[in-house]
């Protein structure tokens, strides 16, 4: 008889331990996977004499957390684990970036392979002393990092015969004032914005809306935030019902992407009474202004579309898992996810459905970032398919914010991607 004992483990202050595959999230702050998922331990067949033995040994292993060969022991905690540079690189990183807290994930073939917590979700200004440390469960808002949800929503609810994704947005109620009023501000998401030129629900999750619609790629994403305000329509309520509460887009996310992923510590907006936990649980965004950290006004906000959601790095590193295992989306649709963009005259442009995509080095790279400076919060979220690699970075300052060009993807000017990239993708080891 063979009794399999799944593992992760963990350091935390220079302690290790057993823990089942589940506790990372509510526990340690840093999870390594060694090569061998599970400990297997053989005993004879039962008999009256060893009855005992089998039911003693699976207690002694659940309730004794340190008991776990010496050679594993030293492979996890020596220098010469992918991670361990990587994570004091990262740290060092966030620190030179004035980032208070940090969490990151890695995913590799759609398992959990690392998750650490770093710093501070929350910081006295008055004399600097953190008093509640980041870990892979801490929830952050992940501002742009929404898009990607947004995406597979739309894409979900085409399937289901609920949304057309041709027809135009232009036909919603207050478009009109909505869109002139944009098109004459100084705003850069105006610019070249044609009023009178259709524009598909496509062209939106594309941000192929500037110009000539479905044209050319420019970032928008108060286009984006539009999307809320559409759903209400399309579902026969009023505009006005989009906003101050957990409107017709947030129960739609909750019911075909958040529940089904099992993302508890994930809310779309912040009117879901029943995930209320997560909000109060919620990391405090900072500005780091003349050498201090200032608080930002802790945000109370409607899931508008281009931004909305609230979850932590290992909620995140759960959609990537259903994303990528099909548990969450049909093959229809996640053929058309990942998919960019084409432009009349045959150019492929760097946006698919919620997802930057590009190829550097060789490498076909889907991401997306995430930053609000009024609220201190960044955000990425990285994936490199050819290699079933993930890298998911949260942030509680605009510290990790690195300017992509609106017209561009450009993920390599991100010193985060680049540090993971260099380690995990193009290492010459």
């Amino acid at each position: 008889m063979r009794f399999w004992f799944g593992y992760k483990f963990f350091e935390k202050s220079g302690s290790a331990g057993l823990y089942t595959n589940d506790t990372y999230a509510q526990s340690g702050v840093e999870l390594l996977k060694p090569k061998h998922q599970n400990i297997v331990f053989v005993t004879e067949s039962l008999t009256r004499r060893n009855t005992l033995r089998y039911f003693i040994l699976p207690l002694f292993f659940l309730f004794f957390p340190l008991i776990v060969n010496s050679q594993t022991i030293s492979n996890l905690n020596n220098n010469k684990s992918p991670f361990h540079s990587f994570s004091e690189e990262l740290d060092s990183l966030r620190k030179a970036n004035h980032i208070p807290g940090l969490a990151a994930v890695v995913v590799k073939d759609q398992e959990i392979v690392w998750a650490k917590g770093y710093g501070s979700s929350h910081f006295d200004t008055g004399d600097g002393a953190s008093f509640k440390a980041v870990t892979p469960n801490t929830p952050f808002w992940i501002a742009s990092v929404t898009k990607p949800f947004l995406g597979l929503l739309f894409l979900k609810l085409e399937e289901q015969g609920e949304v057309d994704l041709n027809a135009n947005i232009n036909d919603m109620p207050g478009w009109d004032n909505f869109c002139t009023w944009l098109a004459n501000s100084e705003i850069v998401f105006g610019e070249n914005l044609y009023c009178n030129k259709p524009i598909s629900i496509r062209n939106v999750l594309n941000h192929t809306v500037n110009g000539d619609p479905g044209t050319g790629f420019m970032y928008n994403p108060i286009m984006y935030s539009r999307l809320s305000r559409y759903i209400e329509y399309v579902y026969g309520n009023p505009i006005s019902a989009a906003e101050g509460r957990h409107n017709t887009m947030a129960q739609l996310m909750e019911k075909n992407i958040l529940g089904p992923a099992k993302m508890e510590r994930t809310m779309a907006g912040m009117w879901q009474r029943e995930k209320a936990l997560v909000y109060f649980d919620m990391a405090q965004g900072f500005e780091y202004i003349n050498g201090q950290y200032v608080r930002k006004k802790h945000i109370e906000r409607h899931f508008a579309g281009g931004a909305g959601i609230v979850s932590t790095a290992s909620d995140l590193a759960k959609y990537d898992i259903a994303l990528d295992t099909g548990k969450i989306a049909s093959e229809s649709v996640m053929k058309k996810l990942f998919k960019p963009a084409t432009a009349p005259d045959g150019t492929t442009l760097p946006y698919a459905f919620g997802w930057y995509v590009q190829e550097y080095h060789g490498e076909k790279l889907i991401w997306h970032s995430g930053w609000d400076q009024n609220a201190g919060f960044s955000a990425l979220y990285l994936k490199v398919p050819e290699r079933n690699l993930t890298l998911i970075l949260l942030a509680n300052s605009e510290g990790m914010w690195w300017g992509n060009p609106l017209d561009r993807a450009e993920v390599e000017g991100s010193p985060f991607a680049e540090l993971f990239l260099s380690h995990f993708v193009f290492s010459s080891e």
